[in-house]
């Protein structure tokens, strides 16, 4: 999905404050890319196009940001270790949700352009769950949440 048709939905779905939507640019995605060595899925670089640097409420209370983006990779190990969980996170992983410092989200890089989207929370019996079959997928049930 296009960023234009995601910020499009997010005005539909009211999702906006008074501080408009903001959006990474191509040359911040690539800095990003390049300094960690990775290639980002095409659905979830549509998403930081539109608002990877604020998306309104859509993740309110959620580490999303693309200034954080770093540093989530970091702490979500961080997190694992401090719980003595036996979870390891693969190498091609990479994380872009923290909700409220114990719920880890992530996809793994070598999974195609719209991979699924896993999840680790704090106090999981179950470990790594497959959360949605696609990042898109949990976009848009992101937007009906928010909005529910």
């Amino acid at each position: 999905m296009r960023s234009e048709h995601l910020l499009k939905l997010l005005h539909e779905k009211e999702l906006y404050t008074d501080r408009p939507f903001d959006g990474c640019s191509e040359s911040e995605i690539k800095l990003l890319e390049q300094e960690m060595g990775i290639r980002l899925p095409k659905s979830y670089h549509q998403y930081l196009l539109a608002v990877g640097n604020y998306s309104g409420r859509l993740f309110q209370g959620t580490d999303t940001d693309f200034s954080q983006l770093k540093e989530l990779q970091d702490e979500a190990k961080e997190l694992l270790r401090e719980n003595n969980n036996p979870v390891v996170l693969p190498d091609s992983t990479f994380v872009f949700s923290i909700h409220q410092g114990y719920e880890n989200r992530f996809f793994k890089l070598n999974e195609g352009d719209n991979p699924p989207v896993m999840e680790w929370y704090e106090g999981s019996t179950k470990g790594i769950i497959r959360l949605y079959d696609s990042f898109e997928e949990f976009l848009f049930d992101s937007f009906y949440q928010h909005t529910a």
